[in-house]
């Protein structure tokens, strides 16, 4: 007959949950900075988009579409009116299939990221026959992190890591 012991003592299993309340200690901090950084990517990514898309409905629709950043309450806007206003609920909208859509990026959606813009105005229009825009960068950063979606005079829009960044996620050095 065995009489060995079964099951753990109680100093094995305490020490168990210290190894483990250490390696969580270690890995919170790593898991809050993947947050942060992917919400600055996906808010540059979604502003990056709405830029495109404008560019590309004013060659659909042969109007030219006008971009709106306002920093203060943190949105992007696109309309075929000049100086939409994307704080206002049904100023950046286009009429599709007789309903008008809201085209607004919200930051809102993204907490702990904040906007800057570089445009002379406060966006920019993209012409519906050249393609061409008004010059300017949407700047946005997270803690140490910042990403660019810039716009050239010829309408190229691009998303870039300025120098300033601590990492590029991903995407090229700004030029």
């Amino acid at each position: 007959m065995a009489s060995g012991q079964q099951g753990f003592t109680l100093i094995e299993m305490m020490i168990v949950i210290a190894i483990i309340a250490i390696v969580l200690s270690l890995a919170v901090p790593s898991f809050n900075e993947f947050f942060e950084k992917n919400r600055l990517k996906r808010a540059a990514e979604e502003v990056y988009s709405l830029v495109t898309k404008a560019r590309a409905e004013g060659v659909i629709r042969s109007a030219d579409m006008s971009v709106a950043v306002n920093t203060g309450s943190w949105c992007v806007g696109y309309a075929a009116a000049a100086g939409c206003n994307c704080t206002a609920a049904d100023s950046c909208v286009v009429p599709i299939a007789g309903t008008d859509v809201l085209q607004v990026v919200d930051g809102g959606d993204f907490s702990g990221v904040t906007i800057a813009e570089t445009f002379a105005g406060v966006g920019t229009t993209f012409d519906n026959v050249e393609g061409s825009a008004g010059t300017g960068r949407v700047s946005l950063s997270a803690a140490d992190w910042d990403l660019d979606v810039i716009v050239s005079g010829m309408g190229r829009v691009i998303i870039c890591a300025p120098a300033s960044s601590q990492s590029t996620m991903g995407y090229s050095a700004c030029p």
